[in-house]
């Protein structure tokens, strides 16, 4: 099954003073190439979930720019994404992934597609007793259906809202990783924990 990867990277960054999460440096590198990167050998295209602006973030990447007059926030991402696949990558799963998340798992893709069978539309990555809505894998068309069911407001609405609606099944990595591989950029002291992390095998 061909996966389409969404790097949601539409956030404005105002917890970290107005820097885009993208472009946070851990150990060197901006995160949206630790995303990029984590993703090449799950996912056959990536592109990225830019928000309303449309600013490309990653001269490699495609970016998707949020649609006008309709739904908000990371849900809006999440739909420009599905809509990206369906044009250019019909039958696809869709990937998305927090521009946030550098140590992301190189055997989810393969875990999470074993559980969207049936009625499940959706797989939301976990551990332990947290949920990370905006990480999961996803079957583009029901969500084009239902967040384009919804009217517009000026916030919204939630993913985790979303994947409610689809059924979704968690993924919970807190059996198979030591370390959370979810683990995300709010603040710069989650930036520095996660450098704690950085490994360097030939030093």
């Amino acid at each position: 099954m061909k996966i389409v990867g969404l790097i949601l990277a539409g956030g404005g960054g105002r917890r970290l003073g107005g820097v885009r999460k993208a472009h946070l440096r851990l150990d060197y590198r901006a995160l949206i190439d630790w995303v990029s990167r984590a993703l090449e050998h799950q996912c056959g295209t990536i592109v990225v979930s830019s928000g309303s602006d449309g600013v490309a973030l990653a001269p490699h990447l495609v970016s998707v720019a949020d649609a006008e007059g309709g739904i908000t926030g990371p849900a809006a991402g999440l739909l420009a994404g599905a809509l990206w696949v369906r044009e250019h990558a019909p039958g696809a799963l869709m990937l998305s992934v927090s521009v946030d998340t550098p140590f992301w798992p190189a055997d989810f893709a393969e875990r999470a597609t074993a559980l969207l069978t049936g009625a499940t539309h959706c797989v939301v990555s976990a551990f332990g007793d947290r949920d990370y809505p905006t990480n999961a894998l996803w079957r583009p068309d029901p969500v084009i259906d239902h967040l384009e069911a919804i009217p517009p407001a000026p916030r919204g609405p939630r993913i985790r809202d979303v994947q409610a609606a689809l059924g979704a099944r968690r993924l919970d990595y807190a059996p198979i990783s030591a370390e959370n591989p979810f683990a995300g950029v709010n603040d710069l002291a989650d930036l520095l924990a996660l450098s704690r992390r950085v490994t360097h095998p030939d030093a």
